[in-house]
């Protein structure tokens, strides 16, 4: 019996009751309900407006009565092929056709009212693909690249009846067209990196082109409404406006009807009743733009997604920053995390460089962006950025005794520049076959790192010695992405996207425990393990995550011990334990009673490994006496 109340004694000591998963997380800042920003719309024949949501991976369909998100189209459905949509329309058959720039990079139709999507062109046939619409037999798909700051943007015409492809305009810098409209066998085009809107005759051989409207910031997108009359968002100056197509001065032949932060707004729809609607990529919202030039809210507006996660904590002064590769966002952790849209903008044009992520070096930010291949310095106090600098898909950067430190995650590798050359030379830290670096945490000695695509955590810094090769914490792990020091740098937090969790891996001994679950990350799909740089924050003992799936940024409160210090209470409270039965046993023995079973107990030498074992482990790796218990 002596022995059971030890046993049970040790399992009540030696185990912390799990972690409330859901009391511990909360959500600090909701996003906008479009996820990944509203882009190109339409409505249908029932009047119902379909947003596209690029990076939301998401087609909405939407009430603009009540503002009711009634359906989504996502990449996650079978057949749904939606990945990066980015402009639609609707024939007049009830098919919605709709672009993929990045993953796709084609045209693709769905079938009305629940049937599949199908690629209309070979998959990988238009990169960039952008504008798409159609004329008004539905015969005719027009369809072109945009955003690409090359000269081979291109304007194509798809005969849906013959599938045949025609080539309409060639060669052209930046943008051959963003969201456009087909009126009397003609294209109203905008071009945003020459700041005008031009007609494309396509009667013409070779097609004339005339300008429409001119000396605008960066023209988004142009829809003519039932009255053929055609209005023009102009995303650079924030301005949506109506065009006089008679007048002879293209420079003022624009009446603005309604004005928004620049650098926010992506294209507009007009419903049935010729109601006017605005998308913004920066807020994600949906907005009417009333007669009067008031303006109503049909979709509400705030962080399009959070992308990645960065804190600053100076003069007890604490704010956390997340971006979208159209927004930069801050969070003022002193006034009730207050979210403020602090930068805007406008893809290629800038200001900044379509980031994905972001970091922080002193009191500047570090944008980093895996579409555009490059990193950003970004002063916050000047709001503009100090520098722009080439990388392979960076994802995270960490500054290191006066240098930086950067994932090229598809390259497999982390490079160290520095400001002392410019950061012209890239020297190789660690590089390894099929690795994906992602993220990285440390000081100015030791440095740690994750690799998604093998599913490991790694040291490859120590007191400042590239170690090669890197020194395993710990492995088999899915996806993990964010990575940050805990409890004064005794376990490192570790976001794994593919079980939706955060984690805390001791860093002695590597045991992994869960600090919350449920955090509703986005999947990854083929060629694309992860969803976006979801990061992990630790700023005066509260844990800040970003999750990208659900828009939103977490805070988590973590209350448990290190596993390494519950080792080593764990290791004294099975010493005491010891102690007591072999003292117990002693007595009995010079009593002259027979206790063989406590007796056996005093000599096992598993015990004595076991709790040497835990108590080493509970000191960091320093040994004990090898005759420090009784006995």
């Amino acid at each position: 019996m002596a022995i059971l109340v030890v046993y049970r004694l040790c399992l009540l000591t030696s185990y912390a009751l799990a972690a409330d998963f859901d009391s511990n997380k909360r959500i600090l800042v909701q996003g906008a309900p479009l996820i990944g920003g509203s882009n190109g719309m339409y409505f249908d024949s029932e009047n119902y407006l379909h947003v596209a949501q690029v990076y939301g991976r998401t087609i909405s369909k939407i009430n603009v009565d009540s503002g009711e998100i009634v359906e989504k189209f996502s990449y996650s459905e079978p057949n749904n092929h939606v990945m990066f949509p980015d402009d639609l329309v609707f024939g007049p058959d009830g098919k919605m056709y709709y672009t993929d720039p990045a993953y796709y990079q084609t045209v693709f139709m769905r079938y009305a009212p629940d049937g599949p999507s199908v690629p209309l062109l070979p998959v990988g046939s238009v990169p960039y693909a952008n504008p798409v619409t159609l004329s008004e037999d539905g015969n005719r798909l027009f369809h072109a690249q945009c955003w690409n700051v090359q000269d081979d943007n291109s304007l194509f015409e798809l005969d849906l009846e013959t599938s045949e492809v025609k080539l309409i305009l060639k060669d052209i810098y930046g943008c051959a067209s963003n969201a456009m409209a087909y009126k009397d066998n003609a294209l109203f085009t905008p071009r945003p990196f020459e700041g005008r809107v031009v007609k494309i005759d396509l009667k013409s051989s070779p097609p004339q082109v005339t300008n429409v409207t001119t000396g605008m910031v960066a023209p988004n997108a142009v829809k003519f409404n039932s009255k053929h009359e055609l209005f023009v968002v102009d995303d650079g100056a924030g301005e949506v406006a109506l065009v006089n197509l008679t007048a002879d001065d293209t420079d003022v032949n624009r009446n603005v009807v309604a004005r928004f932060p620049p650098r926010s707004i992506d294209n507009l729809a007009f419903d049935q009743d010729d109601r006017l609607f605005i998308s913004s990529t920066a807020e994600a919202s949906v907005t009417e733009v009333l007669s009067d030039g008031q303006l109503r809210t049909i979709s509400s507006e705030g962080m399009s997604m959070a992308m990645g996660l960065a804190g600053i904590e100076v003069d007890g002064t604490r704010k956390l920053y997340t971006l979208h590769p159209g927004a930069l966002y801050e969070i003022d952790l002193n006034n009730d995390a207050k979210l403020s849209t602090i930068v805007r903008s406008a893809v290629s044009l800038g200001p900044m460089n379509e980031p994905t992520s972001i970091a922080v070096w002193g009191h500047d930010l570090i944008l980093m962006s895996f579409t555009s291949n490059s990193l950003m310095i970004w002063d916050l106090e000047l709001e503009s950025s100090k520098l722009l600098l080439d990388f392979a898909a960076p994802t995270d950067a960490h500054p290191f005794n006066g240098d930086l430190l950067v994932t090229e995650s598809s390259m497999g590798r982390i490079v160290r520049v520095s400001p002392t050359d410019s950061f012209r030379a890239h020297e190789v830290v660690v590089e390894a076959p099929g690795a994906a670096f992602l993220f990285m945490c440390g000081d100015d000695d030791d440095v740690y790192a994750s690799d998604g695509s093998r599913g490991l955590v790694l040291q490859i810094i120590s007191q400042q010695q590239v170690l090669d090769p890197p020194l395993e914490i710990a492995s088999g792990l899915s996806s993990p992405e964010g990575i940050a020091m805990h409890h004064n740098g005794k376990e490192l937090l570790v976001i794994e996207a593919g079980s939706d969790s955060l984690l805390a891996i001791d860093r002695t001994i590597g045991v992994k425990r869960l600090v919350a679950t449920d955090l509703l990350l986005m999947p990854g799909v083929p060629m694309l393990p992860f969803g976006y740089p979801n990061n992990v924050v630790s700023l005066d003992g509260a844990i800040y995550v970003n999750g990208d799936g659900a828009n939103v940024i977490y805070l988590i409160q973590d209350e448990e011990e290190p596993t390494s210090n519950t080792y080593q209470n764990v290791a004294i409270k099975w010493h005491i334990i010891y102690l007591w039965v072999a003292a117990t046993c002693e007595r009995a023995r010079r009593s002259g009673h027979s206790l063989a079973g406590l007796e056996g107990i005093r000599n096992l030498k598993s015990v004595k490994k076991q709790v040497r074992t835990l108590y080493l482990y509970g000191h960091g790796g320093v040994p004990l006496e090898e005759g420090w218990f009784y006995g």
